[in-house]
């Protein structure tokens, strides 16, 4: 049995009181205190017990703290009578637990580590910012009310419309249920997000805070989530003068295109003192030159540009994502690189995604859709009819014509028993989009006898190509 003292005046002990009243527990036994009886419920529970005095009289309250008491609530209307009742209680007792209610700008008294101070103007004003629309809801009175449980509302435009929960990352995060036209929902791999679903999030109060606003992000934001700025590597040792002034060009006008906040170019290996020139005569108040003179290793060098210009995009021409170290380099980055080709971009017309049965294609949907909206280009999907899994790739169709709808593309799905990799070689430029997956580490040699187009990617170079990172196949990201 539970013994709790309260002491109670004003409408918030009424209302509080009230509320125990009808919620009776059974293995708690409650002693109240007040000065007005007008507080009181109007049926008393058999486990109360009620005493009529000023709590602010020390003499009196002692008798009462002679029983022992587990916990103790304050909650008085008077700022001075609060204070002194607490002063009280901690002359006879400084070690029990206290929860006082505090409705005045004044703080509660401090320096009490058994002390709970309830803020109302605090607790009104979140209450009061949750029905703001496009704000995070987070449980307040639930495990240690920081923030690390949020829900929150899927809107049509978002980018995890139509995905499964497994081919959602969740680091130090986890989708755990979701609302969904009045029911509850416990997450589980297969669940697929619909719009108006609501979420129900737990994590570090940080993460869900960039989670949020993932998840609330409209289409139309590629780099991100991966990034803000769009980041190009030259190589002066690998590359011509005539590729790299060319390259800046093409990188130039996809700033233009791209929502990408700032271009970052970085130079290693600086050489040839003229194209060194004619690289930085484009540094300007959105994009920042950066020369390498230290000699410091590459992966080094990119590793902290990375994360000091909060990269969402790297980019690079096919010189360098043919040479096996910098592929492998970027494939750990886990963002997403854009290698150019020399064929212009102001001639592209299409976005091509070769499909699979594997989950990728849900995980790199949206940015393909994302980047086709920026750069106004139709969506063209190959389905190699004779690779794989035909139910799923049916699903994956499916998914694709959803999100057409949402980003307002047009969808064409072309068939065909042969491999479409010889069937785009003949095609005019086009961006091809392929999952960034660890098979493009391996060796050219064995891909060639390969039907996977992912592994034979090398064999469409001559297009500007789009690599998405994705987790490794087969690891679990479900919920639980």
């Amino acid at each position: 049995m539970k013994k709790i003292l309260i002491i109670a005046d004003g409408i918030v002990a009424k209302h509080f009181l009230r509320r125990i009243s009808e919620t009776f527990v059974a293995t708690n036994e409650y002693t109240v205190v007040t000065l007005d009886r007008a507080v009181l419920p109007e049926k008393l529970p058999s486990n109360f017990t009620v005493y009529e005095f000023d709590p602010t009289s020390y003499i009196k309250l002692s008798r009462i703290l002679k029983r022992d008491f587990n916990d103790i609530f304050i909650i008085l209307k008077n700022r001075v009578d609060a204070e002194g009742t607490y002063h009280n209680i901690r002359r006879d007792n400084p070690m029990v637990r206290i929860t006082y209610f505090n409705r005045w700008e004044s703080a509660a008294p401090a320096d009490d580590e058994n002390l709970i101070a309830v803020e109302a103007n605090e607790i009104l004003a979140g209450r009061l910012y949750d029905f703001l629309p496009n704000v995070p809801v987070v449980a307040q009175n639930v495990g240690l009310g920081q923030g690390e449980i949020m829900e929150v509302l899927v809107p049509f435009g978002s980018a995890y419309v139509y995905r499964h929960i497994r081919t959602i990352t969740q680091d130090r995060w986890r989708i755990v249920a979701l609302y969904r036209s009045g029911q509850l929902l416990l997450a589980r791999p297969d669940l697929m997000i619909k719009p108006n679903d609501v979420l129900l999030l737990v994590g570090k109060p940080a993460v869900l805070e960039s989670v949020f606003k993932a998840i609330k992000r409209e289409h139309g934001q590629f780099p991100a989530p991966f990034g803000e700025n769009l980041y190009l590597l030259v190589d002066m040792a690998c590359q011509s003068s005539r590729d790299i002034r060319r390259l800046l060009e093409q990188v130039c006008h996809l700033h233009r295109r791209i929502k990408g906040r700032r271009l970052v170019v970085r130079v290693v290996n600086p050489a040839d003192a003229r194209t060194l020139g004619a690289i930085k005569a484009v540094d300007g108040e959105r994009t920042d030159v950066v020369v390498d003179y230290r000699n410091a290793p590459l992966q080094t060098v990119v590793s902290e540009d990375l994360e000091r210009y909060n990269v969402g995009l790297v980019i690079c021409d096919q010189t360098l994502f043919a040479r096996k170290d910098y592929r492998r380099m970027f494939y750990f980055t886990a963002k997403p690189v854009l290698s150019l080709s020399p064929a212009p971009l102001t001639e592209l017309k299409k976005v091509v995604l070769i499909l699979s049965d594997r989950r990728e294609m849900e995980v790199i949907s949206s940015t393909l859709f994302d980047v086709a909206s920026q750069l106004d280009l139709d969506v063209e999907l190959f389905d190699y009819e004779l690779d794989g899994d035909a139910e799923r790739k049916r699903f994956y169709v499916s998914h694709f014509e959803n999100l057409a709808e949402i980003f307002s593309k047009t969808l064409h799905v072309r068939r065909q028993n042969k491999n479409p990799v010889l069937t785009l070689k003949k095609e005019p430029p086009f961006l091809q989009v392929l999952p960034f997956g660890e098979k493009m580490l391996r060796g050219r040699l064995l891909s060639y006898f390969s039907t996977d187009a992912e592994k034979l990617y090398f064999k469409l170079s001559h297009n500007h190509q789009l690599f998405v990172p994705v987790e490794p196949e087969g690891e679990d990201q479900s919920a639980f």
